[in-house]
């Protein structure tokens, strides 16, 4: 079954209410017509909707593809919430929507392997984002008393910690301590015209293989409430490779037909069976 990744949520204005960014569907959450239209256009194209969003969204994005499963009979769609900054879940989005058949992996699995692709990134990318106050942070680790009170001074800085852990460190000025060297990972980051000095800390913190520059799918300022965040993430250079799934572990679901290697059907929810247990029913 043929797949596409589309993220909903909040969008930035030039975005519109959907459309394209940088080649990865996009739907803002708070346009109900706009998700549902979008979801259906996909579904009128005989692919299956790959949805992702902020895990903050999740419960407004499942009624959205509810509604849309009503407007258009036979729609289905797995969803799956993704850690981290807006920035961190388009990054996650677009290279799962990449990901295309080769000769290991047959067109037939490449659903399979994108839902392993969201798996092994919901684990190992970290997503952090870097603010010159916590008075903004509203669905991020919680700061603590002393650093809020340390926002009300000049001069201040924090690096908040979405994934793999949720922690906020004082960042005020290079170098940045504390963080894990990650010289397998690539580092992306938002626009940080204001503070360039950060990137050139966090690259000197993480060691990373490579460090560019993406625009984020929502203006900083909506999310954390100043326009000075810069959002920064890490992938696992391996990611592509790594998250292959293993042929013999993707099954097709007994309920709906698609093609997984999840415990769980990613569609309707219905738990895997062991191929272990299939084959000895069928020879019994």
């Amino acid at each position: 079954m043929n797949s596409r990744a589309v993220l909903v949520g909040s969008l930035r204005p030039e975005l519109g209410v959907s459309g394209d960014h940088d080649g990865l569907l996009v739907a803002d959450v708070r346009h109900p017509d706009a998700v549902e239209s979008l979801l259906g256009g996909i579904f009128r194209n005989g692919e299956l909707p790959l949805v992702t969003c902020r895990s903050a969204d999740l419960e407004a994005v499942r009624r959205l593809v509810t509604f849309a499963s009503v407007r258009y009979p036979g729609l289905r769609a797995s969803i799956d919430p993704l850690p981290g900054s807006p920035l961190c879940v388009g990054v996650i989005s677009s290279l799962v929507d990449d990901i295309t058949a080769d000769a290991l992996t047959p067109a037939a699995d490449v659903l399979a392997w994108r839902l392993a692709a969201l798996d092994l990134l919901r684990k190992q990318v970290w997503s952090a984002v870097w603010l010159p106050s916590v008075a903004g942070l509203e669905d991020g680790p919680p700061p603590g008393v002393a650093k809020h009170v340390r926002s009300w001074l000049p001069g201040a800085g924090f690096l908040a910690v979405h994934s793999p852990t949720r922690e906020v460190v004082s960042a005020a000025k290079a170098p940045i301590t504390g963080l894990e060297e990650r010289p397998d990972s690539a580092l992306v980051h938002s626009a940080a015209t204001q503070h360039p000095w950060v990137v050139e800390a966090m690259r000197d913190a993480i060691q990373p293989a490579s460090v560019s520059e993406l625009t984020t799918v929502r203006e900083p300022i909506d999310s954390f409430g100043t326009a000075q965040a810069i959002e920064l993430l890490t992938v696992p250079l391996s990611f592509h490779a790594h998250s292959r799934p293993d042929p013999d572990a993707i099954a097709e679901c007994g309920a709906c037909g698609v093609r997984h290697a999840r415990p769980t059907c990613p569609v309707c929810r219905m738990s895997a069976q062991p191929r272990g247990a299939a084959q000895m029913e069928a020879a019994q």
